[in-house]
């Protein structure tokens, strides 16, 4: 027993926290402990025990005592909030935000991808411009602070279009829904290095946790557990407030409020239909439906995401409806979803990355087919292409397949058709499920008086019989293409009055919104499950016990399970495609935007160079750089609640800049710091430098030394010599990879400059003047290599090439010139709509080639015909190397493609390259 009691002390002074745990009410890490000594004190039987607490209560209590200003405290009750120094006398102290993190501020550092930090500045006038970035980024004053710091991930920056709630706002919204209050008062003596970086996907053990590591301490885990439950509560009922179902409410009313989220837990085993709201013709008005197994697997992974500081990555895949077509990118459910719980993750220690990933008019297959490297790492992988892949059960398992295969996680899987979830779910352990719309919480309109009383988020949503009309004239959409700037910046070309898209299939803000709501609350759910195994687990002391939330075995149960999965509809696929996509991981690369990573997973980064080092890159630019107009779409009317404003309130201050982690969460963690660039360089999201107009990122893949240039030209006319007619087509400007703070598509020459999607189809387009485009895929193991193509385009669209009469223009200028740098084109938007998607009219002469590692394969007309396939709408595919005996370990392979016998009258585009 004295050994015991000594350890509580201990663990109150900080030497042994994780031994001794006493759960409270409320408070923080650092002056908190005294609650926590008083709580202890009350345990101990020995009189000898009692005096060493209190001896560290007064220790502790003087030491917290002189760490604060004589005005801290005041917001409020309970011990005083420390305030972090404020760099250059710059930062706002009231507001919270360091200055480095304001609109119209001027960063001098600066990380991956971009949003608007700095001051509005047209790009071609900048001399030196910052690109726009994503928050979370360090400046280089804290670069020597720890791994652990939780001030680094805890404190939230501005995001675009969503406004910081002014102080009077702040302290209203407090005094009603209350404040967050944690703290670490410890930060400085964490340790400084990423320890969980070197085991398999961060699973520490509980031995293996440094000494003072945050994760072992008893008063940290207590209190930000605490607060973590209460902003979960308080977000969740400022959800059910939104739709005008807040309390206070009798006891029937709450309990009917919870059908709007509500999730069934339906067992698979024995139910073999869907549930009731989820089959032909069902309402799908709840929250969801998935199993207990599969909800446990979410909180596991929320579990492991907090226990590691590691990032929380959401993903959807979908077509136009789903990404939000006719409103404004930010209005798109999604990214609704990542601005309400961005903040909540930050408060725990997670980076959330949210990616809306939709394209309109297609499926999801071109982007499945190399899920890992175009969605990226996914904890949480959504379907939603209802409209172009209901009847396609073989890709919408082809989809989930690989999104559970590719990347270093295994996500927890929603939508699709259920069953093919429930053969997954059976047979090979996957966590399923599939959201709902919250509609069956949505107050019917019954009169146009009445509707004013519903709140504004759900006002004309559902209308009864008799006031249809109010419903049907009440506009779905409000987006803006361009909104005057104090700068007098303006688009080249004539802005439209709104956005393409606004069509009766396409849902507007409310509905998308809602839809958000749908998810953050079900998540938040989650969560709440998470934070209440977390604390019930530590009752004895933390850390937490590894099997709560270890991933390592859980991964590769059901990735094993998944590979020897010979049956299901994604068989179905031979016909099309390599069978053995469906049980092997691919990688890919691609001009289509979005996609994760954007200058990894470009084409033009695995593109070997010509023999002057040139290769195709993308020309477009910025029209600016910095925040846009204020935008009164994004506006909440007076009067009705915010709910961001609920969840982002009080905060520990920490001067931090804008910046962009990877799904790792790379940047925070090394503290990278990027210098200053110009609009034309692109950032990568582990904070690597890259400039898209040079051939920097192709490098490391192939030699472009004098003596390499030299051996080229001397090469006959049909080696294998890189082409210099492939130019960039219709890839937007910008970092296009589906997150909030992304900018895409903001340039001079857009219709709709404000529209902010990132839905584009980039390719690679070139005849047969262009030659040899040659590719370097890396680590190639299963031999398998897919090729997408774009027989479709039209000779204008082949800009290198106008004006050519042979491959290469060799007979009109010297091939040690680079080619004129003029190459990215674009269409209007209206024809690019409008065009055919079918393959012309080739000569019969054609002859389609292809080479890896340099054997050359030639297919006359009728061949290439016959060997190409229409896997779905706009998705033509040639599959170049299906064998699995190929390579018996992983390898470096050069792959070409090439047209002959049809000058510029075959313009062909080669848009994705899948390999295994």
């Amino acid at each position: 027993m004295q050994a015991l009691e000594m350890e509580q002390a201990e663990s109150l002074t900080g030497k042994h926290r994780r031994r001794a745990r006493t759960k409270i009410g409320n408070g923080k890490s650092g002056n908190s402990a005294s609650t926590s000594c008083l709580a202890t004190m009350a345990q101990t039987r020995s009189f000898v025990g009692k005096v060493v607490v209190v001896a560290a209560l007064t220790f502790l209590l003087m030491m917290g005592l002189a760490s604060h200003s004589p005005d801290d405290g005041k917001s409020g009750g309970g011990p005083a909030v420390a305030k972090p120094p404020v760099s250059n006398g710059s930062a706002n102290a009231d507001n919270g935000v360091a200055a480095t993190a304001q609109p119209n501020a001027s960063p001098t550092t600066m990380t991956a991808a971009p949003v608007p930090t700095t001051a509005p500045v047209p790009a071609a006038a900048a001399a030196v411009a910052t690109t726009p970035t994503q928050s979370g980024a360090l400046p280089e004053s804290r670069a020597s602070e720890g791994f652990s710091a939780y001030s680094k991930f805890a404190t939230i920056v501005p995001m675009p279009q969503v406004p910081l709630p002014e102080e009077t706002q702040k302290e209203a919204l407090g005094a009603k829904w209350g404040h967050w209050h944690f703290w670490d008062g410890d930060e400085d003596t964490r340790p400084p290095d990423d320890f969980t970086a070197k085991f398999p996907n961060r699973d520490v053990t509980a031995e293996e946790f440094p000494e003072d590591a945050w994760q072992g301490d008893a008063v940290f885990v207590n209190h930000i557990l605490n607060d973590a439950d209460q902003l979960i509560t308080r977000a969740m009922e400022a959800i059910f407030t939104e739709y005008g179902h807040g309390k206070p409410l009798p006891n029937e009313k709450l309990a009917e409020r919870m059908k709007m989220f509500h999730w069934d837990k339906v067992d698979l085993a024995t139910q073999t239909t869907p549930p009731s709201k989820y089959g032909v013709g069902g309402s799908r008005g709840n929250g969801g439906w998935t199993t207990r197994r599969s909800y446990q697997g979410l909180v596991r992974r929320l579990l492991h995401a907090m226990m590691t500081q590691d990032t929380f990555t959401v993903v959807m895949g979908g077509h136009s409806a789903a990404v939000g077509q006719g409103n404004h990118f930010r209005q798109s459910y999604m990214m609704q979803f990542h601005k309400i719980l961005q903040p909540i993750f930050a408060r725990v220690g997670v980076k959330l990355i949210t990616r809306n990933m939709g394209q309109g008019g297609m499926g999801t297959s071109h982007s499945a087919m190399g899920s890992g490297s175009i969605y990226g790492n996914c904890d949480l992988l959504i379907w939603d292409s209802g409209m172009t892949e209901k009847g396609d059960l073989d890709l919408i398992d082809l989809f989930l397949r690989q999104g559970l295969l590719s990347g270093d996680r295994v996500p927890v899987v929603w939508g699709g058709n259920f069953e093919v979830l429930r053969h997954l779910h059976e047979n090979a352990d996957v966590d399923v499920g599939e959201v709902g719309t919250g509609m069956d919480g949505v107050i019917m309109v019954e009169s146009e008086a009445q509707a004013k009383t519903i709140p504004w988020a759900a006002r004309y949503m559902a209308c009864a019989d008799s006031a249809k009309d109010l419903c049907t004239t009440e506009p779905r959409f409000c987006a803006k293409c361009w909104i005057d700037r104090d700068d007098g910046v303006k688009p080249t070309t004539g802005q439209r009055d709104s956005p393409r898209g606004q069509v009766k299939w396409h849902p507007g803000w409310r509905s998308h919104q809602l839809q958000g709501r749908v998810l953050a609350f079900s998540v938040l759910d989650a969560l709440s499950a998470a934070v209440n195994e977390w604390s019930e687990g530590t009752m004895g002391g933390p850390p937490l016990a590894d099997d709560a939330w270890h991933v390592t075995d859980y991964y590769n149960n059901i990735r094993t399970k998944l590979r020897n999965l010979n049956d299901g509809h994604c068989k179905s696929i031979s016909d099309k495609l390599p069978e053995r996509m469906c049980t092997v991981p691919m990688q890919a690369r691609t001009q289509y935007t979005p996609r994760a990573n954007p200058e990894q997973t470009s084409l033009t980064s695995i593109i070997k160079p010509t023999s002057d080092g040139w290769v195709p890159k993308n020309n477009a630019e910025l029209l600016y750089t910095g925040p846009d107009a204020h935008n009164t779409c994004y506006d909440i009317p007076d009067g009705e609640l915010d709910v961001y404003a609920v969840v982002a309130g009080r905060r520990r201050h920490r001067n931090l800049e804008a910046g962009h982690e990877d799904e790792n969460g790379t940047t925070p963690r090394r503290l990278d710091i990027t210098p200053a660039l110009t609009p034309q360089h692109n950032l990568s999201t582990d904070g690597n430098v890259g400039n898209s107009n040079t051939q920097s990122s192709t490098d490391t893949l192939y030699a472009t030394d004098d003596t390499e240039a030299k051996r080229q030209h001397r090469q006959l006319d049909d080696a294998i010599v890189p082409g210099k007619g492939w130019g960039v087509f219709d890839e937007p400007a910008g970092y296009c990879d589906g997150t909030f703070d992304a900018v895409c598509a903001l340039q001079a020459d857009n219709e709709c400059a404000l529209y902010g999607h990132h839905d584009a189809r980039g390719a690679l387009v070139g005849n047969e003047l262009s030659g040899w485009l040659v590719m370097k895929l890396s680590d190639l193991v299963e031999g398998i290599i897919v090729l997408k193509l774009h027989t479709w385009h039209t000779d204008n669209e082949s800009t290198l090439t106008q004006g050519w009469t042979s491959v290469n223009n060799q007979r009109t200028r010297n091939l040690r010139e680079s080619p004129v740098h003029h190459q990215t084109s674009s269409i209007p938007q209206e024809r690019n709509l409008m065009r055919s998607y079918d393959t012309p009219e080739l000569p019969d002469a054609f002859v389609f080639e292809y080479a890896i590692n340099g054997k050359i394969t030639s297919l006359n007309k009728k061949d290439f015909l016959e060997k190409k396939k229409q896997v779905q709408r706009v998705v033509e595919t040639i599959t170049l190397l299906d064998d699995a005996s190929f390579t018996s370990k992983p390898q470096d392979v050069e792959v070409a493609v090439r047209m002959r016998n049809c000058g510029r009258q075959c313009t062909f585009g080669v848009s994705h390259i899948y390999w295994a």
